[in-house]
């Protein structure tokens, strides 16, 4: 028992002093990450940005929380006459609650609402089939590409900063042939909704969508 006891201890040790070397390194990273400049610098290969883009129309990436800063880039496209025309994937999941329609309104509606309150038309907006898959992006690049109308040759695509080059990867992949991309950063990466992020997970799916887009 006791030959035992000293055993358990010796590994539990050996296994104390191997983790605290990487503990220490994830806690130095965890803290180095905070910084917003850092995080600035790590994410900037990931930012794709034309800052003149214009094309016939632009489209828009789902994205959560991130979808109103992208909707509001979309507009200003509009507003600026870069862009005729808004393309949006339907998202028929339920919402929140819309207190001024007195019901529960799904994303759908929400986008329509909230474009409508930037100004845009509803004839600005050209719907895409809802598509559910398990790779977000590149399932919405293959639906887009499916759905794209034959008088769109020049598309803009709104993400968010950080999102950028996957998106991009995941288009220029899938678009039809003699289809002009045009990159277009919602904000800047500081003002990103997603600025803290996970900059590690966005490398890993770009690296994952590099192998299977």
């Amino acid at each position: 028992m006791t030959i035992l006891v000293i055993v358990m201890s010796r590994i539990k040790s050996v296994i104390i002093h191997s983790l605290k070397p990487l503990f220490i390194f994830w806690l130095v990273i965890i803290m180095l990450t905070t910084s917003v400049t850092l995080r600035s610098w790590l994410a900037a290969p990931l930012v794709v940005h034309q800052e003149d883009a214009q094309g016939d129309a632009c489209y828009v990436l789902a994205g959560g929380g991130a979808l109103w800063e992208r909707l509001d880039a979309a507009a200003e496209l509009v507003q600026m006459g870069r862009v005729k025309t808004i393309l949006l994937m339907r998202d028929e999941h339920i919402g929140q609650f819309s207190f001024k329609a007195n019901k529960t309104w799904t994303r759908t509606q929400w986008a329509n609402d909230y474009l409508a309150w930037r100004g845009i038309s509803p004839d600005r907006i050209c719907w895409i089939p809802q598509a559910d898959g398990l790779f977000g992006t590149l399932t919405e690049a293959r639906t887009v590409a499916k759905n794209l109308p034959p008088n769109i040759k020049t598309v803009v695509i709104v993400s968010s900063a950080p999102h950028m080059r996957r998106a991009v990867l995941a288009f220029r992949r899938v678009l039809p042939e003699g289809s002009k991309l045009v990159p277009y950063a919602a904000t800047t990466f500081e003002s990103s909704y997603e600025i803290y992020h996970p900059i590690w997970l966005e490398y890993l799916k770009l690296f994952f969508y590099f192998v299977i887009a």
